[in-house]
C-alpha cells in the first residue's frame, strides 16, 4: 500500500513539473512511468500472470516510442525507474515476451541506452 501511494504520488509531481520544465523529447518520463505504472507488482516480485492493462502499456510506450531519441530516452527513464523500484531484471527481460511484444533488444541493467536504435 505504501508502494501505491508513493508511486501515486511520484507520477502526480512528475506530471506537474514535466510542463514546466519544457521537456524536448516527444516522450516524456512521466508518460512512460504512468503507462507502465501496472507492471510494478510483476516487475518486483514475478507471478504467474501480467495485468493486461501492463501490456496495454508496454503496447503503448514501443508504440509512442517512434524515433532513435524516443526510445534512447524511454530506455534511460525505464532504467533510472528500475534502480528507484528495484526491480528484477529478470521479470523486467520477460515482460516484452509474456505482453507477446517485441522490441529489438535485449533489456538488461547494463544496456546501454546509446547503443538502441
Amino acid at each position: 500500500m505504501a508502494n501505491a501511494k508513493l508511486i501515486s504520488t511520484l507520477l502526480l509531481c512528475m506530471v506537474v513539473t514535466a510542463p514546466v520544465l519544457h521537456i524536448e523529447a516527444s516522450i516524456q518520463c512521466h508518460t512512460v512511468t504512468v503507462a507502465l505504472a501496472t507492471c510494478l507488482g510483476y516487475l518486483t516480485r514475478g507471478g504467474r500472470s501480467v495485468p493486461s492493462s501492463c501490456c496495454k502499456g508496454v503496447i503503448n510506450v514501443k508504440n509512442a516510442a517512434r524515433t532513435t531519441k524516443d526510445r534512447r530516452e524511454t530506455c534511460g527513464c525505464l532504467k533510472r525507474a528500475a534502480r528507484q523500484y528495484r526491480v528484477n531484471f529478470k521479470f523486467a527481460a520477460a515482460l516484452p515476451a509474456v505482453c507477446k511484444v517485441h522490441i529489438p533488444y535485449r533489456i538488461s541493467r547494463s544496456i546501454n541506452c546509446n547503443s538502441i536504435q
